[in-house]
C-alpha cells in the first residue's frame, strides 16, 4: 500500500512530465550536437568560441537555471501556499531592469576577452558576444517567472515551455550554421529562448490582480547562486583550464560534457527541483533517502556502462562530418574520465537541496562559509593552468575532482545543519 501510494504521488507525476520533457530536450540537443560536430567538429574557431562563451555561460549559470531557482522557489512556493492570487508587476519591472545591468556587464568583459585573446575574425567574434549577452538578458528574465510557474506547481506547463525552447533552437541550428558558422550557432539560441519568452513568460504580465510583490537585489543571495548552481560552476573552470592552452582540448572537454550533463540535467536536476520545493514546505526525509538513492544508482549505472561503451557511445554519437576517429578516441578518454566526477556532483545536487529550503537570513552565515571554501578550493585547483608538465586534459580532472569531493563533503555537512535545525 505504501508503495502504491508513491507510485501515485503528485511527486512522481511532477518528476514524470519533468523527465519526459527532458528526454525529449535530450534527443534534440543530441541533433543539434550531431549538427555542431559535423560542421565544425573540433577545430579551432569552434575551440575558440566554447573559450568566449565560458564568460556568458558563466553569467547564465548565476542568473539563470539552478542558481536563480534555489534562491526564488522557496520564496514564490511559500507565497503561492499563502496567497490564491499575485500581481506581478513589479517583478516585471525588476527583471527588466536588472537585465540591462547583466547585459552591459557581459558585453564588456566578453569584449575584453576578445581584445585580450587577439583571435582572429574579430568582427565575428564581437558580434556573437553581442547576441550572447542578448541571450543572457531573455534568459534571465524567463528563468525567473519559470520558477514562479514551478512554485505553482505546474510541473508540465514549464515542460512545455522547456520543450519550446529547445525545438526551435534545434529547427534553426542546420540552416543558420551552414550559413553563418558560429554567428549562426548563437543566433538559433537566441531566437529559442525569444520563443520560449513570448509563448510563456509574456501572457504573464497579465496577472496584476492579487497581493503585490517585489523582488529586491536582497533576494538574490551570491552565496545560494554558487551553491545552487556548483556543478556548472565546476564544469565552467575545467572548461576553461582544458583550453586556456589554446588547443582544441577544449572541444573533446565539452563533447564529453554535454553526454554526462544528459543524465545530470534530465533526471537528478529534476528530482532536486520537487526536493527542493516539497522541503521548502515541509521536512521529507524519506523523499530526501529515495532521491539520493536513485541519483547513486543512475551514477554508478553510468559508470558501468561508460567503462565498457564510452569510445562506441562517442563514435555513434558524433563521428560524422568534421569530426573524425582521433576525435573520438580523445573524447571517449574525456567521457570515461569524468564520470566518477559527476556521481560526486549528483550525490552533492541532492544533499545541499534542503539546506538550501531554509530561509537565508537564519543560514546566512552558513552559506557564506560554505561558498568561500568552496571558491578556495576551486580557485586553488585551477591554478595548475600554470604547471606545463601537466597535460590540458590531466589539469582539467585535477579541477573536477578537488572541487567535486570538496562539495560533497560541504553538502553533507550542510544537510547535517538542516537535520539539526529541524529536529
Amino acid at each position: 500500500m505504501h508503495l502504491k501510494n508513491i507510485l501515485v504521488s503528485q511527486s512522481l507525476k511532477d518528476f514524470s512530465s519533468l523527465f519526459f520533457s527532458n528526454i525529449f530536450q535530450k534527443v534534440l540537443g543530441l541533433i543539434r550536437e550531431l549538427i555542431i560536430a559535423f560542421f565544425l567538429g573540433t577545430s579551432v574557431l569552434y575551440a575558440n568560441f566554447l573559450l568566449l562563451r565560458i564568460v556568458a555561460d558563466f553569467f547564465s549559470q548565476i542568473t539563470a537555471g539552478n542558481a536563480l531557482k534555489a534562491n526564488l522557489l522557496p520564496k514564490f512556493t511559500k507565497l503561492y501556499e499563502k496567497y490564491e492570487e499575485i500581481s506581478l508587476t513589479q517583478v516585471f519591472v525588476f527583471s527588466k531592469k536588472t537585465s540591462i545591468y547583466l547585459f552591459l556587464i557581459s558585453q564588456i568583459i566578453q569584449t575584453s576577452v576578445i581584445f585580450y585573446l587577439n583571435l582572429e575574425n574579430n568582427f565575428l567574434f564581437y558580434g556573437a558576444s553581442f547576441i550572447l549577452s542578448f541571450s543572457i538578458c531573455f534568459n534571465f528574465i524567463n528563468t525567473i517567472f519559470l520558477t514562479i510557474i514551478q512554485a505553482r506547481g505546474m510541473f508540465l506547463r514549464y515542460s512545455y515551455a522547456s520543450v519550446t525552447n529547445s525545438s526551435v533552437f534545434t529547427l534553426l541550428v542546420y540552416p543558420l550554421i551552414s550559413v553563418a558558422s558560429i554567428m549562426g550557432l548563437a543566433i538559433s539560441r537566441l531566437i529559442g529562448i525569444l520563443s520560449m519568452s513570448m509563448a510563456f513568460v509574456k501572457p504573464m504580465q497579465n496577472e496584476k490582480s492579487g497581493v503585490e510583490i517585489k523582488l529586491v537585489h536582497s533576494d538574490f543571495n551570491f552565496p545560494t547562486l554558487v551553491l545552487g548552481n556548483f556543478a556548472n560552476i565546476i564544469i565552467i573552470f575545467s572548461r576553461f583550464v582544458a583550453g586556456a592552452d589554446g588547443s582544441n582540448n577544449i572541444a573533446f572537454f565539452m563533447y564529453a560534457v554535454i553526454i554526462l550533463n544528459a543524465l545530470l540535467t534530465s533526471v537528478i536536476s529534476n528530482i532536486s527541483t520537487i526536493l527542493l520545493r516539497k522541503t521548502a514546505i515541509k521536512r521529507n526525509t524519506m523523499l530526501m533517502i529515495y532521491s539520493l538513492a536513485i541519483s547513486l544508482f543512475a551514477g554508478l549505472i553510468m559508470v558501468i556502462c561508460l567503462h565498457f561503451f564510452s569510445y562506441d557511445i562517442i563514435k555513434f554519437v558524433y563521428l560524422r562530418g568534421a569530426f573524425n576517429l582521433s576525435d573520438v578516441q580523445q573524447t571517449s578518454v574525456y567521457l570515461y574520465e569524468l564520470s566518477f566526477a559527476f556521481v560526486l556532483l549528483f550525490m552533492a545536487t541532492i544533499l545541499f537541496q534542503p539546506f538550501l529550503s531554509l530561509p537565508i537570513l537564519t543560514s546566512k552565515a552558513l552559506r557564506f562559509k560554505l561558498v568561500i571554501t568552496f571558491l578556495i578550493v576551486l580557485i586553488l585547483s585551477s591554478c595548475v593552468v600554470f604547471f606545463p608538465y601537466f597535460l590540458p586534459k590531466e589539469r582539467a580532472l585535477i579541477v573536477v575532482y578537488s572541487s567535486s569531493i570538496t562539495v560533497v563533503i560541504l553538502a553533507v555537512y550542510s544537510y547535517y545543519y538542516y537535520f539539526k535545525q529541524n529536529i
